[in-house]
């Protein structure tokens, strides 16, 4: 087995892992309402089983970051990795298990991909974070288009992860690393009570307001189309154009950048707007339209 260090390998593989955890997310956003209904769960419910999910995710970040410091990042990767092929077992479980899977690789390939390279690493990120959102936008349609012609289970990206993850697995193992770090043991510092901050207090609040807003849209969007707006072929649609949205935002503004502040609150307030318009409107069009302004801004 080599032992050589291959930065173009390290990196296809991590963006691979990303594109499927964006495939997973779309294709799950588009089948939960049907996933709900298969549980004999109402709206209520199918929240349940969308947070089951994040719970994990989290919570796991948290605690595995601290321990690929100490034992390494492809360990922790490969574990978790292989872990997403447990995904159909008891729902609720494997949600948990899935939630947890996703967000450690996620979050562990992108310390990965800063540590290939100092001086592409900003780079490595942005492209891997293209591949996720690109994995988010073709999953419903793929998707989709087998329940339509195939008749597929909405176990089918479930499946196709299961699949593509334990394959993923076995090819971190062979894979070599960048040498870790090694983190040694320096004199306590005083800790920094960021919540003191009032920015810092304003910031975390936003931050977890988006996120609760990006999960409410992308999970409901399959039920507000085909329920209220009769229009269940644009279901697909809507959460892809939620993706692009995003995909051009982020590689948008990471270019052009000039005044954090004014940008963020600028986005918030087209966020109410876009949003507002959302709830109100009728037209299929329409919302189709207010979902990918909605994940621009």
């Amino acid at each position: 087995m080599k032992t050589k260090l291959r930065p173009g390998w390290v990196l296809a593989l991590l963006c691979t892992v990303l594109f499927f955890y964006g495939f997973y997310l779309g294709g799950v956003q588009l089948v939960i309402s049907e996933v709900s209904r298969e549980y004999g769960q109402n709206a209520a419910g199918m929240g349940g089983l969308v947070a089951a999910q994040h719970v994990a995710a989290v919570v796991l970040p948290v605690v595995l970051g601290a321990l690929a410091d100490r034992i390494g990042k492809k360990p922790v990767l490969c574990i978790f990795a292989a872990g997403l092929s447990k995904n159909l077992g008891v729902y609720v479980i494997g949600a948990v298990c899935v939630g947890a899977g996703y967000s450690v690789c996620e979050s562990v390939s992108s310390a990965v991909l800063s540590e290939l390279d100092a001086e592409k690493g900003a780079r490595y990120i942005n492209l891997s974070q293209a591949l996720l959102s690109l994995g988010a936008v073709i999953s419903p349609f793929l998707v989709q288009w087998l329940q339509k012609r195939r008749h597929a289970s909405w176990r089918l990206p479930f499946l196709i992860c299961a699949a593509a993850y334990t394959l993923l697995a076995l090819l971190l193992l062979l894979t070599v690393f960048p040498k870790r770090q090694t983190v040694t043991q320096k004199k306590a510092k005083a800790r920094t009570n960021f919540f003191a901050s009032r920015a810092f207090r304003l910031l975390f609040f936003s931050i977890l307001l988006y996120v609760g807003l990006e999960n409410g849209i992308s999970y409901f969007a399959e039920s507000l189309f085909s329920v209220r707006l009769s229009a269940g072929d644009l279901a697909a649609a809507a959460i892809s154009a939620y993706w692009i949205g995003m995909t051009v935002s982020r590689m948008l503004f990471s270019a052009v950048l000039r005044d954090p502040k004014k940008t963020l609150i600028g986005c918030f307030l087209a966020s109410a707007a876009f949003l507002l318009a959302l709830a109100v409107s009728k037209h299929p069009t329409v919302s189709l339209v207010c979902c990918f302004a909605a994940g621009f801004s």
